[in-house]
């Protein structure tokens, strides 16, 4: 009974993320009304940060790329990355991260910051596909914390990291 009324509450939630072009203050007003289902947070986040049914163009990309002046940074933050969670022990998930964010340093011309890796990671947790993960990843950025790619900026980050 519990979960048919939850179903009921959502069924405008979920017509309105199924859209093709989804009404993103639309979205807002249900989420405030019934909350967010689990389900529905990738692409929630998706709709809201404004890269939904966007192509990553990750194609072009290869394991040659993985060239950055800081890789063995970036590959250390990526071991390092929410090890309490199995999910970000699987090799296929630590080359993904490791991947998304080289191609995001290339991409906005920027020397990879540690901090980065930390600010990616929910974004796996939401079973999207990788190119999905890097446009919400590559927005949030844009859209909150655009000027933060100086090293002192993310000093807080890495504090309440190692806390």
């Amino acid at each position: 009974m519990e979960n048919t009324v939850a179903d009921a509450d959502n069924e405008e939630l979920i017509k309105e993320c199924s859209c093709d072009h989804p009404d993103s203050d639309r979205i807002r007003v249900l989420c405030k009304e019934t909350g967010i289902p689990a389900v529905l947070r990738g692409r929630i986040w998706q709709i809201l940060l404004g890269v939904c049914n966007k192509n990553a163009n990750l194609e072009v990309w290869s394991e040659s790329d993985l060239d950055l002046e800081d890789q063995q940074v970036i590959k250390a933050d990526v071991v390092r990355t929410r090890q309490n969670i199995a999910l970000f022990k699987t090799e296929q998930v630590q080359k993904d991260l490791e991947t998304l964010l080289t191609v995001y340093c290339k991409r906005r011309s920027v020397k990879y910051t540690q901090g980065l890796n930390e600010i990616i990671a929910p974004f796996f947790v939401l079973d999207l596909e990788k190119g999905e993960i890097f446009n919400c990843f590559y927005a949030l950025i844009q859209k909150f914390i655009p000027n933060t790619l100086r090293g002192h900026d993310l000093k807080t980050l890495r504090r309440r990291q190692s806390i």
